[in-house]
């Protein structure tokens, strides 16, 4: 018998028919009308070669082949039933779910010290993973499962996906505190004329600041590349360097760090930060508790 054509239902009124002794009854029982009940015993009855059940003057038994797979069939749709009535929720203070998220350094800085102070009282069993990868490693890992969120500043996702706005972010120019020669105010001639370094990280929409540098024709004043962000506050107050970099990075900055945030002197559209997410995971109960932490703490 070939079970891929076999239509289990078929098992539901056995199992009914031999529960009540009477095809009326299992068809009562099963809302059906009696000769739908007997259609379908006559396709068992056809697929297995037996007889199944012989009537007597009140009712109907069990021929002995059928009384053989009667429990296993039985057993069979408890664990079918049981299955499908099994709750479908997420306790956070109880759980022990493995999350990984699809975040760049920028966004390790700032997301995960509030989320995780956060988790430590509602879900201290909640493990975290954080993954760097390409916008095309991004996408595979949220179809597949390997991810479960991606967040920053991203490009747009195909179909599929769900994308959901945080907040708006503006990018800002940082500048040593000892810098000769600007102070408090960083004028479009002095932004021409420093030397720049600039962060590159990959699958993000940061590629904006290079280009607008490069359609400003300033990609000669590019003296440095760098794959982050968080590492240009310690380079721009070591140096006469200038960088551009988001608000969020400027908001990371300690005062050890000895720079300071100064207006762009050039006009740089400000961009959304968003998770993303694959359409498979939209209704998970986990998944959706972890989108909405995001949103609760950073959603504007």
């Amino acid at each position: 018998m070939n079970i891929k054509d076999f239509d289990l239902n078929l098992l539901v009124v056995f199992d009914a028919v031999l529960s009540e002794g009477s095809i009326s009854r299992a068809a009562a029982r099963l809302e059906l009308s009696q000769p739908a009940v007997s259609n379908a015993l006559a396709r068992l009855r056809k697929r297995t070669g037996d007889r199944l059940f012989v009537r007597l003057a009140n009712g109907v038994v069990p021929t002995p082949y059928a009384a053989s797979i009667a429990e296993p069939i039985r057993s069979a749709l408890g664990t079918i039933s049981t299955s499908l009535a099994a709750p479908h929720g997420f306790d956070p203070t109880t759980s022990e779910r493995d999350f990984a998220v699809h975040i760049t350094d920028l966004g390790e800085a700032f997301f995960l010290p509030r989320l995780l102070a956060r988790l430590n009282g509602i879900a201290p069993r909640v493990r975290l993973r954080t993954l760097a990868l390409s916008t095309d490693e991004a996408r595979e890992a949220l179809r597949s499962g390997v991810a479960d969120l991606t967040i920053g500043n991203l490009p747009d996702f195909d179909a599929g996906f769900y994308q959901q706005r945080l907040f708006r972010d503006r990018y800002v120019c940082i500048v040593s505190r000892e810098h000769p020669s600007i102070g408090t105010r960083l004028t479009a001639r002095q932004f021409a004329a420093a030397s720049h370094a600039i962060a590159m990280p990959g699958g993000t929409g940061h590629g904006i600041i290079e280009r607008t540098l490069v359609a400003r024709g300033l990609e000669d004043r590019i003296a440095l590349r760098v794959q982050n962000f968080l590492v240009l506050p310690s380079i721009v107050a070591a140096s006469e360097l200038i960088a551009i970099v988001p608000h969020s990075v400027g908001s990371q900055i300690s005062p050890q760090d000895a720079v300071k945030l100064l207006p762009l002197p050039v006009d740089i559209p400000a961009f959304d930060v968003r998770q993303c997410w694959h359409e498979r995971y939209h209704d998970d109960p986990g998944h959706r508790w972890l989108r909405q932490q995001f949103t609760e703490l950073f959603g504007m």
